[in-house]
């Protein structure tokens, strides 16, 4: 027991350091403002889910950097298509023109 008493603290010396490496998301970011419910957001033609669950807090997308082509259709009517070039750490908000919610 004894032995067991000495041998402990060396044992805890021994252990390894910890790190802990926090980093940051620096992709650009979509917000999407005015959409009426129901309304799909599409990047690159990709459907994305409902446009209107992108309008901040904390519901943004998250893109790679480069260019995208941005879509919000509802149903068949094409509400907003628009190309646009983000860059690392860019917030773009995107407005749905003319449409009430």
């Amino acid at each position: 027991m004894r032995r067991a008493i000495l041998i402990l603290p060396l044992l805890l010396a021994c252990a390894d350091p910890v790190t802990v490496v926090r980093t940051v998301d620096a992709r650009p970011r979509i917000l999407v403002q005015g959409a009426p419910a129901g309304a799909v957001l599409y990047v690159d033609g990709k459907p994305m889910g409902e446009a209107a669950a992108y309008a901040g807090a904390p519901g943004v997308l998250v893109l790679e950097p480069g260019t995208h082509v941005l879509e919000i259709r509802a149903g068949d009517t094409l509400l907003l298509s628009q190309k646009v070039f983000l860059g690392g750490g860019e917030q773009r908000t995107v407005t749905v023109p003319g449409v009430a919610k």
